[in-house]
């Protein structure tokens, strides 16, 4: 056996067991428990219900598709205020806002209106979300059979190199698993606006790529322009790899959690 096929051959073994007798992961579907309401301790934190208007996924109101609906009532444009006007458009309008005194400011413009435990409880649950949904998309392309070994083999042994454990499934870090869907630009299966536009997607992925250094330095500091931002892409990217409705819910809970958060 080659050493490549040892690595794809180990990878599918390190893969939560579900045979009786051994402890299986919790399914995406059941893991939909959120700290973030509890931050609150009283307050009421508004969860989506269905029959809202989308916030997550295709169209959704985090991401600007440019597509009209055929099927959209004409009624519905006044409907833009509060929390359907979208993070895109708070992004956009952050730098023109005029702060309370009791927020702070980074520079002539850049609000930061999160404190570093808010920030910190935003980040954790962002990329927890973003890692869990690329480790089941890769893992679902492996079930497809669109991974390839010798890609599989150059992002592990470069992970190794670095002197980091194994890990199982497709658990890396979030840049490592981005890079990993980049270099299978051409094999896996995408979806959303951007599908079959592999110049879209590979843009998108470096953008996330770039977002994903950026949260790795931990400063909880973060200007509201640019949380809005990692979220607006965050979503854009579970369009592309078509996110299971449980990662779209958690993650339309951290768009509100900071919407609730700036607009108190």
């Amino acid at each position: 056996m080659s050493s490549v096929d040892g690595c794809y051959n180990a990878v599918r073994q390190s893969l939560p067991a579900t045979s009786p007798g051994t402890r299986a992961w919790k399914s995406d579907e059941n893991t939909l428990f959120s700290p973030l309401a509890l931050y609150f301790r009283g307050d009421e934190f508004p969860t989506e219900k269905k029959g809202e208007k989308t916030m997550i996924g295709e169209n959704g109101w985090l991401e600007c598709t440019d597509q009209s609906d055929p099927n959209k009532n004409k009624q519905t444009p006044q409907k833009k205020t509060g929390i359907l006007d979208g993070i895109r458009k708070i992004a956009k309008d952050m730098s023109r806002r005029t702060l309370p005194a009791s927020k702070v400011s980074v520079g002539t413009h850049a609000a930061v209106s999160l404190d570093p435990r808010e920030q910190s409880l935003l980040y954790c649950e962002l990329e927890f979300n973003l890692t869990t949904a690329l480790n089941m998309y890769i893992s679902e392309e492996l079930d497809k059979g669109h991974l390839s070994p010798d890609h599989l083999k150059r992002v592990s042994d470069e992970w190794h190199q670095k002197g980091r454990h194994k890990v199982v499934g497709f658990r890396y870090d979030l840049e490592t698993q981005l890079e990993l869907v980049s270099l299978h630009i051409n094999d896996f299966s995408f979806y959303g606006r951007r599908q079959g536009n592999t110049t879209k997607i590979a843009l998108l992925l470096n953008e996330m790529k770039t977002n994903a250094r950026n949260m790795r330095v931990r400063t909880f500091c973060q200007p509201d322009t640019t949380v809005a931002k990692h979220l607006v892409d965050s979503q854009s990217l579970f369009n592309l790899i078509n996110a299971s409705a449980s990662q779209q819910i958690a993650l339309a809970e951290i768009a509100r959690f900071f919407k609730l958060l700036i607009k108190s």
